[in-house]
């Protein structure tokens, strides 16, 4: 049987190869018909296998900051952003860096001209009647949180709400004892991290970052919000779904992963990606090899 030159999804400049044998080929490579790019990625996702570059990809983890997610500030203890954390900390964060994938920790950070400019309804959003510290009221961004005891009883100045470099606005504890000095902090000054002079566009086209794995809180409105920016902008977008949560009802995140997989990117879990890492490609006619 002759050999079926893959079908091309895009133009000149930005382009996917599909096959029904392979699936969706996200690699990148200068032309549709350039030497395969190695090593390679396969992943299943929720509508079928793609590949992806390790070299050309990073993971945006969104939001993820002792503010929305603290118990010290009261969240909850067993919430499913905690659970969240966990796949990002056992599975997805360790897979990403067995493959070299840079990590981007794309969060809240906000400046004296940020409050100042801050649109109402995002003030509005964030003086919702459950914006609470422990018994406490949050009463808005940049309004001092104040004392914060930890878990093992130290106290810390929790800072004002959002603001950068604070103790609120810090990544989560435990994530944050996984940063490393390579990975890239962005701060945001709204719900996506692709708006408003964050320099997320010039950071990640410098090192020519072309898909997009995106974790993080809340799944549909942070997350989703970056993430329908960045595909705007032309990256791939690969939604972790037990990388996300969100404290909205369930049909929020019912729509975002409807969304994602039927027309803003790829959905996969966290396992789908280690596992796809485990198998990553390293040559052509190779197979599946371990690394």
């Amino acid at each position: 049987m002759a050999f079926r030159q893959p079908e091309v999804i895009g133009g000149e400049k930005n382009f996917w190869l599909y096959s029904k044998a392979d699936g969706f080929d996200l690699t990148h490579p200068p032309t549709p018909t350039s030497t395969s790019i190695y090593p390679r990625i396969p992943l299943e996702t929720t509508k079928g296998h793609i590949a992806i570059d390790p070299a050309k990809t990073a993971l945006v983890i969104v939001d993820m900051q002792n503010y929305f997610l603290s118990p010290s500030l009261g969240r909850p203890s067993d919430s499913v952003a905690l659970k969240a954390v966990e796949n990002l900390l056992k599975i997805a964060i360790p897979a990403c860096r067995k493959a070299g994938i840079p990590i981007v920790w794309l969060n809240w950070g906000l400046t004296e001209q940020d409050i100042e400019e801050m649109p109402p309804t995002i003030i509005k959003g964030f003086a919702a009647d459950n914006n609470f510290v422990g018994p406490r009221r949050i009463k808005g961004l940049g309004s001092d949180i104040g004392p914060v005891e930890l878990e093992d009883g130290s106290i810390v100045e929790g800072g004002r709400a959002l603001i950068r470099d604070q103790w609120n606005s810090a990544s989560y504890s435990p994530l944050a004892d996984k940063r490393e000095s390579q990975d890239i902090w962005i701060h945001k000054n709204r719900l996506s991290g692709f708006w408003g002079g964050t320099a997320s566009e010039e950071v990640l086209t410098a090192r020519g970052i072309r898909t997009l794995l995106f974790a993080g809180v809340n799944t549909d409105q942070c997350v989703a919000s970056s993430l329908q920016d960045a595909y705007t902008k032309s990256w791939d977008c690969l939604l972790l779904s037990d990388g996300c949560s969100t404290t909205s009802p369930d049909f929020a995140t019912e729509c975002t992963e409807f969304n994602c997989g039927e027309g803003w990117g790829f959905v996969l879990s966290c396992n789908d990606l280690e596992k796809g890492v485990d198998d990553m490609q390293t040559m052509p006619g190779a197979g599946n090899l371990k690394i």
